[in-house]
């Protein structure tokens, strides 16, 4: 059984405080008790433990692949919301991971006692074929663009409400300053780099947006292809009600791993932009507020590389990305669309 812990976690801290286990053994000897118990599977083998932010074991039971996944209650207002749009997703096209409920009909348990943590929510999801793309060309990135305009439309067509996220423009604008703080004594961020993203954020205009689902982390790490054809698109349960633009420029500046640099280059990011407006239209004032949301979602992204330790070639990369975007005009950046 193979132990992965991609964010420098020390796995067994993790396993003790968060989820009550003493070894990795017994967190094994759970997974298999759990599903025994409350799933009507017979033959279950644990293949991997991947500890991040949550615990997801990696089993094969019955000679299929599952994740039996403990996710945090704080992020999961009400799960009983989110469970059912995932399934509507996935009866609309949408490739996301199928939820398997347990012997009594429900989506999920929390059957950790006495633990002081959260993270008590535990599900369990097939396996969706495949990885991520590792390197980018427009095959592959017209799915991905039209994956992720189907994943919004659904979401406006979707007609109950989807936990209580509601992220917005506003609300990130508001957080500026504590986003600027985390970066500003970082010595792999460029000073100069930074101050301008943030003069950029800040004569940004503030305003109310859509409102669909958005994914919440729609990553390049987070949509898997298969023969160069997606296959899925998964770590959903974080989806929320919220404004689309978020995803959309948080996606274009991140890497096919969590540690890995922007994928893109300028030209890329253009023409992903260009495929998914042809299939999804930005507003007008969402066109006239990209560049901020852009400079936003890049310090956002190197924020996330700095947390994961990330090499410093791919810090560079991705400044050098954001550098691109901001000198670019916005006839330029929007060309594409």
């Amino acid at each position: 059984m193979q132990v992965l812990s991609p964010y420098g976690k020390d796995v067994l801290a993790e396993l003790k405080n968060i989820y009550g286990f003493d070894s990795v053994e017994s967190a094994r000897e759970f997974a298999i008790r759990h599903l025994q118990q409350q799933y009507q599977f017979q033959v279950i083998e644990v293949e991997s433990l991947h500890v991040a932010y949550g615990l997801v074991a990696k089993l094969k039971a019955d000679g299929e692949v599952y994740h039996l996944k403990f996710a945090s209650r704080s992020m999961h207002e009400n799960p009983d919301q989110l469970f059912p749009w995932l399934d509507y997703a996935r009866k609309q096209g949408i490739l996301v991971p199928e939820v398997i409920s347990s012997i009594d009909g429900s989506w999920y348990l929390s059957p950790l006692e006495n633990i002081d943590s959260d993270y008590d929510i535990v599900y369990v999801m097939r396996d969706l074929p495949g990885k991520p793309m590792e390197q980018a060309n427009e095959l592959l990135l017209r799915q991905y663009a039209e994956a992720m305009a189907q994943f919004h439309r659904v979401g406006f067509d979707y007609p109950h409400p989807v936990l209580g996220g509601d992220e917005t423009w506003r609300s990130n604008w508001e957080d500026r300053h504590e986003l600027g703080s985390i970066l500003k004594d970082n010595p792999s961020i460029s000073k100069a780099l930074l101050s301008e993203a943030m003069q950029v954020i800040e004569k940004t205009e503030v305003c109310t947006l859509p409102q669909t689902i958005r994914h919440g982390d729609f990553r390049f790490c987070h949509v898997f292809f298969k023969d160069n054809v997606l296959s899925g698109i998964v770590d959903v349960d974080e989806s929320s009600q919220g404004e689309r633009l978020l995803d959309l420029c948080y996606e274009l500046a991140s890497g096919s791993s969590p540690a890995g640099g922007s994928l893109l280059n300028f030209k890329q990011l253009r023409n992903t932009l260009a495929m998914y407006h042809q299939c999804l239209p930005l507003s007008e004032t969402e066109r006239s507020i990209l560049k901020g949301v852009f400079a936003w979602a890049f310090l956002e992204t190197l924020g996330d590389l700095s947390e994961f330790k990330a090499p410093q070639k791919n810090i560079d990369m991705t400044q050098a990305l954001l550098h691109t975007v901001l000198e670019a005009s916005a006839e330029e950046l929007l060309s594409g669309v």
